[in-house]
């Protein structure tokens, strides 16, 4: 798997996230000054199959650019956490583009292999304290 950088801006939410998680998040970030973990994306739209709150803790950081890897969404097998929400890769990927995102904690991407560690600091991703 392959790290790139993208602008947190142009990333799209599939689903809610906990404002509450995204603080705890932030401070811990914030006092490592280390960002561990890309987010993983689709090959197309930027959507985020993972990383929802890393996604907002970059925005309200104002880095410049956040690690990512991509997976061909078509390929990634997926399941919903909650029983009244049934729906495959596309159900997913249209719902998101129209801004129509799912309840907090219902996709759930199972990735073949793990999302590769990196250690960046914050600097390097474009943070001014």
């Amino acid at each position: 798997m392959q790290i790139e950088f993208v602008e947190p801006a142009s990333l799209r939410h599939i689903e809610k996230f906990s404002a509450r998680r995204v603080v705890w998040l932030r401070t811990k970030i914030l006092r490592e000054g280390l960002w561990i973990k890309p987010l993983a994306l689709d090959l197309h739209h930027n959507l985020v199959l993972d990383g929802q709150h890393r996604m907002e803790v970059a925005l309200s950081l104002g880095l410049k650019k956040v690690p990512v890897v991509r997976f061909d969404y078509p390929a990634v097998p997926l399941h919903s956490l909650r029983e009244k929400h049934q729906f495959d890769w596309l159900d997913v990927t249209r719902r998101a583009l129209s801004g129509d995102i799912y309840p907090y904690k219902t996709v759930k991407h199972n990735f073949i292999a793990p999302l590769p560690a990196c250690a960046l600091t914050l600097e390097a991703l474009g943070y001014e304290s």
